[in-house]
């Protein structure tokens, strides 16, 4: 059966399970600067192939702690409510007024907050906020997912995994580049789970060179491929499931073999990356939410002076502006978790 981690094995691992969530926060960030930098395209294209791997990272570590414990479902759908659903009903409503504008014409009524909450029901109000959708539904499955990998050998962990790819990587080729079809209903393992499950079984295993090589082929294969992707634009340009989509093949590969490389990187970090590491960690969630707002102030300010985003080299202004993005986000959310009433949001 998959074993569990124990108490002492749990206080190890905090130190990386910090450092994959401080990178993904910050490629999260890397990959929303829009109109930064006038070029070169390689450059571009670049940052935005190693952002990619942001999400799925977010995806990987969650499964790796949530699946690992065991509590009864009160407890769980507790703690997730404070944590979620607060967040989400929060700044669904915050990105809303500000995308929609809610309340222009009508002000504060009834009917205005009851159209506000069937847009939010119907779908993200903010192109970032599609996580919170998909890692509720995974919230929901959680509590059965937890009793399978607790009952489950690595090898029917592993034949999940499997039918996963099979679902959604394997077959958003197959069916986009040849005549055959599936009409067989094996959707039911789809969607985000494979990472969730992954997370959990990567997570467990050591870090020894043999893995860490096979992860470091992995990164390089899948990166490379999915920078031609959007370098060259390569077909197909209207199906983005194919390789352009988190589930995709190519960035799947890419996202395993990064996870692996941070987590091994995280074990060996000094105790100064440590400290920075963990408390960046604590603010990611909050940075995912607010980093959108803090890049259109910064847009706004950068014009008032004069300036203009899209110009400069690419191959500075990006990873500087992404570094000013990340850094004021990351205060921002620290001087509200300071505040009682607020630190729910973050």
């Amino acid at each position: 059966m998959a074993s569990q981690p124990t108490q002492a094995q749990k206080k190890t691992t905090l130190p990386w399970v910090d450092f994959v969530r401080f990178l993904a926060s910050f490629l999260v960030v890397l990959a929303h600067i829009e109109a930064w930098g006038a070029g070169p395209h390689w450059a571009q294209k670049f940052f935005y192939a190693i952002s990619r791997n942001g999400v799925p990272l977010f995806f990987l570590i969650s499964g790796y702690l949530l699946l690992s414990r065991q509590e009864n479902l009160q407890t769980f759908f507790r703690k997730r409510a404070a944590r979620i659903v607060i967040p989400f009903l929060v700044w669904s409503m915050i990105y809303d007024i500000q995308n929609s504008g809610a309340f222009t014409e009508t002000g504060v009524t009834l009917e205005a907050v009851l159209k506000m909450f069937l847009r939010i029901l119907r779908g993200p109000r903010a192109g970032h906020l599609w996580f919170f959708y998909s890692l509720i539904g995974l919230y929901l499955i959680t509590p059965i997912l937890r009793i399978f990998v607790s009952k489950a050998r690595n090898s029917e962990i592993l034949y999940y995994i499997a039918l996963w790819f099979l679902a959604m990587p394997l077959l958003f080729i197959v069916e986009e580049f040849t005549p055959l079809k599936n009409g067989f209903e094996i959707y039911y393992t789809g969607g985000y789970v494979g990472y969730f499950l992954l997370g959990h079984y990567l997570g467990r295993l050591e870090t020894k060179p043999p893995l860490t090589w096979a992860a470091a082929g992995l990164f390089i294969t899948g990166f490379l491929f999915t920078f031609a992707v959007f370098y060259f634009d390569l077909p197909p340009q209207n199906n983005e499931l194919v390789f352009r989509s988190y589930p995709s093949l190519n960035i799947v590969l890419m996202s395993l073999g990064a996870f692996v490389l941070i987590k091994a990187e995280g074990e060996a970090i000094s105790a100064r990356w440590v400290g920075i590491s963990s408390n960046a960690s604590r603010a990611s969630f909050g940075i995912y939410l607010i980093h959108p707002i803090v890049f259109a102030w910064m847009s706004f300010g950068w014009a008032a002076l004069g300036f203009r985003t899209a110009a400069g080299n690419s191959i500075l202004v990006i990873p500087l502006a992404t570094l000013v993005n990340f850094l004021l986000s990351w205060m921002i959310v620290s001087l509200i978790s300071k505040v009682p009433f607020l630190r729910e949001v973050v």
